[in-house]
């Protein structure tokens, strides 16, 4: 009995074995990460006009929604970034009452705008930025940044201290090197620094209040808003800090976890044509209503899935793989793209594409955008180079 059990064993782990080789019923396995997180963007437009139909208020209120398979997770992220809206929603109404109660005859343009985007979108962090102007009046708009960081895995609100290894050790080494970025030819003019002469005090105080940061895939980014350590004209100052600096003060669940997996690819499908039986549709992305439907597709497993338009996030997810999907709604033209998406693979590189239609055929396509187009501002939602604006 010992003997053919050992012998079945045997047989068993060969046929294992065998398997796993790339020949004969070889089956390549696609890598699937375990955790889901899509975020959805919304957008309250509003405009206002004279009877001679001048405009004199114009609004853009944008919103970010979260959603997971955690339910519970999304559920508290989109919490206490609710308490955010509400606050949004009152200074809009308050900016379109001023606008409301200008003399007719004497009105002027006031606005309020409100641009979302989640920054780092992983299974260990969430990140959202709301970059806010208004104007309701004055000299020029006011200009300003707020952010979030959230833990994916329970959806709590992270602080600097839920993320350090040591608190005061991790403010102490960010004011230092924020400092020194600072201090640096980036921002000085014919010699002379474009900052305040208190901004490394500033900027200290900043640090230890523990509200202007956040993630980004590349590291923690701390900004500073207008009049803070510059003039107005300068805008929002962005100052990241790389994870391979950080990784001796911040805790490791915080770091990016590397991809894995195969490179995969998207694909582009008329919506109308696609045989959708094999697909999980995940969500629709609507810019037309009357407008084409575009299918997105994943082959293998891609990473950071961004959607975006006229500089506007409208849809992201932390991964798309086979068998996945996102469908867009929208006019699809043939010539400059309207909509844009890009993605990584799993080796890092980063894919940015426009969806276009052939003007021969009329078939979809997703074709690579020229380093002269991804620049422009209808691509860039948000800007997060360091020392940039918005």
């Amino acid at each position: 009995m010992k003997k053919t059990i050992s012998m079945l064993l045997c047989c068993a782990m060969l046929g294992a074995l065998c398997a796993c080789q790339h020949g004969g019923d070889y089956e390549k396995r696609t890598y699937v990460p375990q955790f889901d997180m899509t975020v959805s963007y919304g957008f309250e437009d509003e405009e206002l006009k004279s009877d001679d139909g001048t405009t004199y208020y114009r609004q853009s209120l944008g919103t970010a929604t979260v959603s997971s398979k955690d339910e519970r997770a999304a559920e508290r992220i989109n919490s206490s970034l609710a308490e955010l809206y509400v606050k949004f929603r009152a200074d809009a109404e308050y900016t379109r009452r001023v606008a409301e109660d200008q003399p007719d005859g004497e009105q002027i343009a006031l606005s309020y705008y409100c641009a979302p985007s989640v920054t780092r979108c992983d299974t260990r962090v969430l990140s959202a930025v709301f970059d806010v102007s208004q104007d309701i009046g004055g000299i020029h708009a006011d200009s300003t940044r707020t952010s979030r960081s959230y833990n994916a895995d329970n959806g709590s609100l992270l602080t600097l201290a839920d993320i350090a290894k040591n608190e005061e050790q991790l403010k102490t080494f960010i004011k230092n090197y924020v400092i020194g970025l600072a201090a640096g030819d980036d921002y000085k003019e014919g010699g002379v620094s474009i900052l305040f002469d208190d901004f490394e005090s500033t900027i200290n105080d900043l640090v230890d209040a523990g509200a202007n940061w956040y993630f980004s895939d590349g590291g923690l980014v701390f900004y500073a808003n207008p009049y803070d350590i510059a003039p107005y004209s300068r805008g929002v100052l962005l100052f990241e800090i790389p994870y391979s600096a950080l990784a001796e003060f911040i805790d490791e669940g915080f770091m990016p976890v590397e991809y894995e997996g195969e490179n995969g690819m998207l694909l582009a499908d008329d919506g109308d044509k696609l045989d959708r039986s094999s697909l999980n549709i995940l969500g629709t992305v609507t810019v037309d209503e009357d407008g084409q439907s575009v299918v997105l597709s994943a082959e293998e497993t891609v990473y950071n899935v961004k959607i975006y338009t006229s500089g506007r996030m409208l849809w992201q997810r932390n991964y798309l793989t086979t068998g996945e999907g996102v469908e867009v709604k929208s006019f699809i033209p043939d010539a400059q793209p309207s909509i844009a998406v890009s993605y990584e693979l799993a080796d890092g590189t980063e894919i940015v594409r426009g969806i276009f239609q052939s003007g021969k055929d009329g078939s979809i396509l997703l074709v690579d955008l020229q380093d002269s187009i991804r620049s422009d501002s209808a691509f860039e939602p948000i800007s997060d180079e360091p020392g940039g604006g918005f």
